[in-house]
């Protein structure tokens, strides 16, 4: 609904209980159909347990060295947003968190991933992209995309829709060749501190849209 997928390209998951089991989307479902009875359950090993079909190749890959990782995350979504994505190809690739609002509530939290990481099927990639991401909340990964790790869906998912916004406001305020004006560092830090990047029932709020406009999402 707010165009941050690619097609059936780009995968979710969520850590279930102390971190042995994960609900991934499925790999070759549009996302626009993506319904509870199309996720797939996977054990820590990588092993399918339940559910039909299977993941993005490149998903567990990047996924479960992640979490291995960081047992704090509860949520990972990797995405190929068109804004953000646009920041990745850029030769100096940096999301200013001063430049609005939106931006401010990831002040502190950016990791960047400088080489393309290659798609690959085993670990290496995932490995890779947990050494780059270190403790912070969002990986820009260098001509690829973006990656969130959060504590839980709510945070990841207001997360993903605020960083694509923050990242169209700075292209957009960068085509314009004007200079810009950039917050303080304490409105910066005062506005990361925030949970849920200012907005904690958002993912209720598109829930009851859901309700409204994909009643069977739920099966």
């Amino acid at each position: 609904m707010e165009g941050l997928n690619e097609g059936t390209w780009t995968h979710f998951s969520c850590k279930l209980g102390g971190g042995e089991q994960y609900l991934v989307t499925p790999g070759s479902t549009h996302f626009s159909i993506v319904s509870s009875r199309s996720l797939l359950l996977y054990g820590r090993d990588g092993e399918l347990i339940a559910g039909d079909g299977e993941a993005n190749h490149d998903a567990l890959p990047i996924h479960l060295p992640i979490y291995e990782a960081r047992p704090d995350i509860g949520c990972i979504l990797h995405f190929h947003s068109p804004h953000a994505t646009a920041l990745t190809v850029l030769q100096d690739m940096r999301f200013d968190t001063r430049l609005s609002q939106t931006a401010a509530y990831f002040h502190g939290k950016i990791s960047y991933l400088t080489t393309y990481a290659v798609p690959r099927t085993n670990t290496a990639e995932g490995e890779e992209m947990a050494e780059a991401l270190g403790t912070k909340k969002v990986l820009f990964m260098k001509n690829h995309g973006v990656l969130i790790a959060a504590s839980s869906l709510a945070d990841a998912s207001v997360s993903a829709y605020q960083l694509e916004r923050a990242c169209e406001l700075q292209l957009l305020a960068a085509a314009t060749g004007a200079s810009t004006e950039r917050m303080s560092e304490e409105f910066a830090e005062m506005l990361a501190k925030e949970e849920c990047n200012g907005e904690p029932g958002y993912l209720d709020g598109m829930k009851r849209l859901l309700e409204r406009t994909q009643p069977d999402f739920r099966e």
